[in-house]
């Protein structure tokens, strides 16, 4: 759900934003974001949630609010009952002044969890303009998705423990980025993350994905949670992740011989 290497394949991203879209749209913006949609009413509402997400995606995570006109966000809403999908384009290089989002989807998706995950990336490429993770950048933006994709990830990781077949976790640290349709990464992604956050705090893991990208994982690893490298993260996490699932399936039992 994020980054292309240029426009070409970013708008490539269904034929939904075409060029005749952008001119005939309505357009509304301010100071932190310009919106252009099929009509201003949608760009309105649209930019009124980012704006909220963008509020709550910087307090949660840099404690703070962005100040007005940091990370100025462009954003290209599609309502579709065909497609649901989201990009985030980064500011990359000098010349480009917007994070670009394009999210496409029904309007409850739109105007939620969507664009709350794609207005995340946005927030957290204010913060590290150097650019974050992949890993740790869809971590962290997965947790404010809606329950079914969760429930799809969830039902993952339940097999990874139960097959005992767990990914190579050195592969999922060190991939550029994470395709949309890649189920699979994104909840060992989401998993990781949210093991990281019970050894420390949001602060430390910011910390620890900006070192990580300069000075390679296991030498942060060290440094801020005091793991000793990729392997002992990976063993960590996997006994983490099954005892995890194993909580969650008495939960569900018990639950089902209540009712």
């Amino acid at each position: 759900m994020k980054r292309a290497p240029r426009v070409a394949a970013l708008a490539a991203f269904l034929g939904l934003f075409s060029a005749l879209d952008v001119f005939a749209a309505g357009l509304v913006r301010d100071e932190n974001a310009v919106v252009l949609a099929d009509d201003e009413a949608l760009a309105q509402a649209v930019l009124a949630k980012a704006t909220e997400f963008r509020r709550l995606a910087a307090i949660e995570w840099l404690g703070a609010e962005l100040p007005p006109s940091v990370g100025p966000m462009m954003i290209y809403p599609r309502i579709s009952d065909v497609q649901e999908d989201g990009k985030t384009w980064r500011i990359d290089s000098p010349d480009r002044r917007f994070h670009t989002i394009w999210v496409a989807g029904s309007q409850d998706v739109v105007l939620g969890s969507l664009l709350h995950h794609e207005v995340t990336h946005a927030v957290l490429a204010a913060q590290m303009p150097e650019g974050v993770p992949a890993f740790i950048d869809e971590g962290i933006a997965s947790r404010v998705d809606d329950e079914e994709r969760i429930a799809i990830r969830r039902r993952i990781l339940d097999w990874f423990v139960q097959s005992g077949n767990w990914p190579n976790l050195a592969g999922v640290l060190e991939a550029p980025s994470i395709s949309a349709h890649d189920q699979q990464t994104y909840a060992v992604a989401a998993s990781v993350t949210e093991f990281l956050l019970t050894q420390g705090d949001k602060e430390t893991l910011l910390k620890f994905a900006r070192s990580g990208k300069a000075n390679g994982w296991s030498q942060a690893l060290q440094m801020h949670y005091g793991i000793d490298g990729v392997s002992s993260l990976e063993k960590a996490w996997r006994a983490w992740q099954t005892q995890r699932s194993g909580a969650a399936r008495v939960a569900s039992t018990t639950e089902s011989a209540i009712r």
